[in-house]
């Protein structure tokens, strides 16, 4: 649901986070919303304010139960580096808070009445949690963006979609042990349904995300006037589909064309590689585009 629009940002309420309202309401803990919105805010802003540090638009952000999740229109898969530094700053805003508040204390900023432990544990379980290795959380992305360096965009969006399902599953299982044992806490099966349909949508975004980093290479090499080249051999039946699959972002590939004497038959730019998928299809073999007519 949308709720209003900051520094040309469209802002969306994901159902899940209304429906956690609710039961804090319901469960007499709404008091806590307030600490609790102001925790995300400055979250989500640090992940805002980096992302346009580094030249990236953002269309709209979506707040969800444990954060948020940012639109970003440029080249935000290009360039992991770039990845890894908005995705950080949203845990380090919360150290930093903790830090503050800590520092305030000290410095007798911050009165007895008004310190407050919860404060610091929302902001703890809040970096904390969006630190784990799983999309969509922080962490995931940063696993993401270490592993797109080596395997690829869509494969490293898999593995790490894959972690956000196995989280999701021992989320849910430490939900169904405490409830065995008459200890029953909401949040846990809450996070766990929201795992397993953001990662699921991560997952079948994986194939438009790495279109999309191919498709910027070419804008992003007009504007920079310069791009790290990568060389990558491939046997002349392996599919167009699979060797698209071996590109890295922020990398211009050259494919060295073998046959199964390993003797070179050719080579093809990442702009041949891409026309030949549009030509011929994605089972095409490679080969077939260094045959004359």
């Amino acid at each position: 649901m949308r709720i209003g629009r900051i520094f040309d940002i469209d802002i969306y309420v994901s159902n899940y986070l209304l429906l956690l309202v609710v039961v804090l309401l319901i469960t007499g803990h709404g008091g806590n919303f307030t600490a609790v919105f102001f925790v995300f805010f400055i979250h989500e802003m640090s992940h805002i304010l980096t992302a346009r540090m580094l030249k990236m638009k953002v269309d709209e952000i979506e707040l969800l139960p444990f954060g948020g999740a940012i639109k970003i229109q440029s080249m935000f898969e290009l360039n992991p580096r770039h990845e890894i530094l908005v995705a950080a700053a949203g845990p380090l805003s919360n150290i930093l808070l903790i830090l503050l508040y800590f520092g305030g204390i000290q410095m007798g900023w911050i009165s007895s009445s008004a310190r407050s432990p919860e404060f610091v544990n929302y902001n703890l379980l809040l970096a904390g949690f969006n630190l784990l290795p799983a999309l969509p959380l922080d962490g995931g992305r940063i696993l993401r963006a270490v592993l797109a360096r080596q395997m690829g965009l869509k494969r490293a969006t898999q593995i790490a979609s894959n972690m956000g399902l196995l989280l999701a599953l021992i989320l849910a299982t430490a939900g169904l042990y405490g409830f065995y044992y008459h200890v029953f806490n909401y949040s846990l099966f809450v996070l766990a349904g929201i795992l397993i349909y953001s990662a699921g949508r991560e997952k079948r975004n994986a194939t438009y995300a790495m279109l999309k980093d191919i498709t910027y290479k070419k804008e992003s090499l007009l504007k920079e006037g310069s791009m790290p080249i990568r060389n990558v051999a491939v046997l002349s039946n392996l599919s167009l589909q699979d060797v698209v699959k071996k590109f890295v972002p922020h990398r211009y590939h050259y494919i060295q064309v073998l046959d199964v004497q390993l003797k070179e038959l050719g080579s093809l730019s990442e702009g041949q590689i891409v026309n030949g998928l549009l030509d011929h299809g994605a089972n095409a073999p490679v080969g077939r585009l260094l045959r004359k007519g």
